[in-house]
């Protein structure tokens, strides 16, 4: 099997990373300490890929079929993984498998809950005979109360032990199982077969060929990619790279004797460093403030499902309360997402300026001084309280070649990022134009929630939106016996989980398609400026005559990088 993204991209930051420690070992130590400081304080953390589903579902055998029997995990048809285990990829990625839910065992449920919460990607292992209640409760949780629903493939195993399925029947089953969430990513797969045909590998040629194509791995394998390139994933795995090329940047502006090198290349190195670290951050407190809105509405659920049951047992005009309690609904929940997007609006605006200030430093620096004025025939002399650049044993060399257009670039990159005529020149600026568009980004509002009337016996159902509620239940002390208060409080369980899934759905809808606008305008405005850096970057460095031997191996690490990003980019456009 070919590797994942995952896998892919952190072993390529791990090796280059691993070089370029490598080649500032060999480099003048009070150059390089600095520079490796930089590489050492910000790890690559690999990626978590959690297994889950009940004992016996299959997860062992598909770490075995993923990663070609690296680790002989044990299989079996028992409880074979008692406590969560994890295993490291080649450094690359972390593999973990949990026990069984629900197999007896209370304390496989709680490990394996420890190992969820942290996943960056939930593979849920189905075993071919499809959804029992059980699994169906397992499932809905990992999406509703983990918040796993955009890191969650669906796996369905063992397909080779039974016949295929009718069209549609296991599309049906999946969809059934889901509820109130929307459709999953879901794959099948035979591992055992995979497994099969490794050991025939060198028997029986034809037959192992057979066996591993229809065991359906490659497909695992290949969701697995896609995940990584339309969930999000991809700043992940872009930002180690991105850091690696910037400290390489930086340590080829130390190897060049040319002081015009040494300038353009130092600004062009704090331009990418800025974006990309500014990149980053900008995810990271958006999720944030994400977070905050899902919960104000889980919040808001819980305050409506409260009015329910306090009308139920003690209103004597339900329906006038149950129709005033939906409005606060409404209120509450239109309340928290404009405060989501006027959270969202402070952390771009504040952001950019920020990123605007510390563009307007790096032009103003002596390097950024020399880089501005290299190219400009208008500019003047480099006396007085200018900024004076004199290699020993001589004067400053003409001018390079490109040096109108790094003088070019400069100007441009400060106008576009709000710092071209001093921060109050941000009106034009990339930040601006995208601050603007966040109210665009978040027009889709909650569903209205339509009248629910009650009803006076158990089980009656009436709808909430898109939910199925159970409603008008009685007071338990009206109940015949205790086995109908066990019903009647089975029932208001299920309501209330069914009205925090039917806000939480919409409210994970409102953020996926808001962050997923705002990110595609990010990354249109910061792509371009990325490549402008890069491709002005080649051109001073290809500008020398000769090169050291440590030269000559930063390039390599860049260049490299720079694939393993374009790689990466061409499997995720969006990037």
């Amino acid at each position: 099997m070919t590797a994942n993204l995952f896998k892919e991209m952190s072993a390529s930051a791990r090796e280059l990373g691993d070089e370029l420690r490598a080649v500032l070992g060999d480099h003048d130590p009070a150059v390089a300490r600095p520079l490796l400081e930089r590489l050492s304080t910000e790890p690559h953390e690999s990626p978590l890929l959690v297994f889950t589903g009940l004992h016996s579902s299959g997860k062992s055998t598909l770490i075995e079929a993923l990663t070609n029997r690296v680790f002989k995990v044990a299989i079996g048809s028992g409880v074979t993984t008692n406590d969560v285990a994890e295993y490291d990829w080649d450094g690359d990625v972390t593999l973990v498998d949990t026990p069984g839910v629900h197999a007896g065992r209370p304390h496989h449920d709680e490990r394996a809950e420890q190992a969820l919460q942290s996943a960056d990607l939930v593979l849920f292992a189905v075993p071919v005979e499809l959804f029992d209640d059980v699994l169906v409760a397992h499932l809905r949780d990992v999406l509703g109360r983990l918040d796993k629903a955009h890191q969650t493939l669906i796996v369905i195993t063992k397909t080779g032990t039974m016949p295929p399925p009718a069209p549609g029947k296991r599309e049906d089953a999946i969809e059934k199982a889901l509820g109130p969430f929307e459709q999953v990513p879901w794959v099948e797969c035979d591992a055992q077969y995979y497994l099969d045909g490794l050991d025939l590998a060198d028997s029986h040629r034809d037959d192992s060929v057979a066996f591993i194509e229809a065991s359906g791995m490659e497909n695992v394998a290949a969701l697995i990619d896609q995940f990584a390139s339309e969930q999000g994933m991809q700043a992940r795995l872009s930002q180690p790279l991105q850091h690696i090329l910037a400290i390489a940047l930086a340590a080829s502006a130390t190897l060049t004797d040319d002081p015009h090198e040494q300038a353009a290349l130092q600004v062009l190195a704090r331009q990418r460093a800025a974006l990309s670290k500014k990149r980053i951050h900008l995810d990271d407190l958006l999720a944030a403030r994400a977070a905050d809105f899902r919960g104000d509405a889980v919040r808001a659920a819980a305050r409506f499902a409260d009015s329910i049951e306090r009308t139920e047992q003690d209103s004597h005009e339900p329906d006038a309360v149950l129709a005033t309690e939906m409005s606060a609904l409404n209120g509450d929940l239109s309340s928290s997402l404009d405060r989501f997007e006027t959270a969202v609006r402070q952390v771009l605006e504040v952001q950019f300026e920020d990123l605007a200030s510390e563009v307007l430093q790096i032009e103003a620096s002596p390097y950024g001084r020399v880089a501005v004025q290299l190219g400009d025939v208008d500019a003047p002399t480099f006396d007085g309280p200018s900024v004076t650049v004199t290699p020993i044993g001589g004067p400053l060399p003409a001018p390079p070649q490109w040096a109108g257009d790094l003088t070019k670039h400069v100007k441009k990159f400060s106008k576009l990022w709000g710092a071209g005529d001093g921060i109050k020149a941000a009106a034009g600026s990339n930040g601006h134009q995208i601050v603007l568009k966040v109210g665009h980004a978040f027009n889709k509002k909650f569903k209205p929630w339509e009248a629910v009337k009650t009803a006076n016996t158990i089980g009656r159902v009436a709808k909430v939106g898109g939910a199925v509620v159970a409603v008008g239940l009685e007071a338990y002390g009206v109940l015949a016996d205790e086995r109908a208060a066990v019903k009647a409080e089975q029932a208001r369980a299920d309501r209330r989980r069914t009205i925090t899934q039917e806000v939480l759905a919409q409210a994970d809808g409102i953020i996926r398609d808001g962050l997923d606008a705002i990110g595609a305008d990010l990354n249109s405005m910061f792509k371009p400026e990325f490549e402008q850096i890069d491709a002005m970057a080649r051109v001073v460095r290809g500008a020398r005559v000769t090169r050291s031997e440590l030269r000559a191996q930063l390039e390599s690490v860049q260049q490299r990088a720079e694939a393993s990003l374009e790689y990466l980019a061409k499997q995720a456009p969006e990037l």
